[in-house]
């Protein structure tokens, strides 16, 4: 690290699967007053979804069949889908001001992804699903039958939270 610290801080995926607040306080740790620290957060966890996937109609998602499949295959509970997102903005905005960074821009985005690039995203070992109870060569399998049940080159819209905030004033 530069003694005066660095200009930015990007992070790109799965903060949302870290501890968010410990993140946060090493990115400040690092940054240089005015430095910039960019993140997304995926729809899902951050309850937000694009306008454009809204209009569209989806397909069945890839999570939606490894769901099945875990439950009918390997006696996996449904996952419950509480109605509170696990970090929406307002969360975002109490740890970044706990942090001594203040929120510059919060933007919804689209990513449309074919079913091949979800499958690539979901087979990596931190996003895999479901998320609990079963080994990584289980979900991998999971995913293959899923995926088998798809067309590789039907495009999906998921939606992300992409956050930019900026350290003010004198590194933490």
């Amino acid at each position: 690290m530069l003694a005066d610290g660095v200009d930015a801080v990007v992070c790109n995926s799965a903060i949302w699967k870290t501890d968010v607040p410990a993140v946060f306080t090493a990115a400040a740790r690092v940054l240089r007053p005015g430095g910039r620290f960019v993140f997304n957060v995926g729809g899902g966890f951050a309850g937000v979804t694009h306008p454009s996937a809204r209009t569209r109609p989806a397909p069945l998602s890839l999570g939606s069949l490894i769901e099945q499949i875990a439950t009918r295959d390997h006696g996996t509970p449904p996952t419950q889908v509480s109605g509170a997102p696990r970090l929406p903005l307002s969360a975002v905005t109490s740890h970044l001001t706990a942090a001594g960074l203040t929120l510059v821009a919060a933007d919804v985005t689209a990513q449309h992804t074919t079913m091949a690039e979800r499958r690539a995203w979901l087979f990596i070992p931190v996003f895999a699903r479901p998320d609990s109870g079963l080994s990584h060569d289980q979900q991998r399998a999971i995913l293959q039958e899923a995926f088998a049940q798809t067309r590789p080159d039907e495009v999906t819209i998921t939606s992300w939270l992409v956050v930019v905030a900026q350290l003010d004033g004198t590194r933490p």
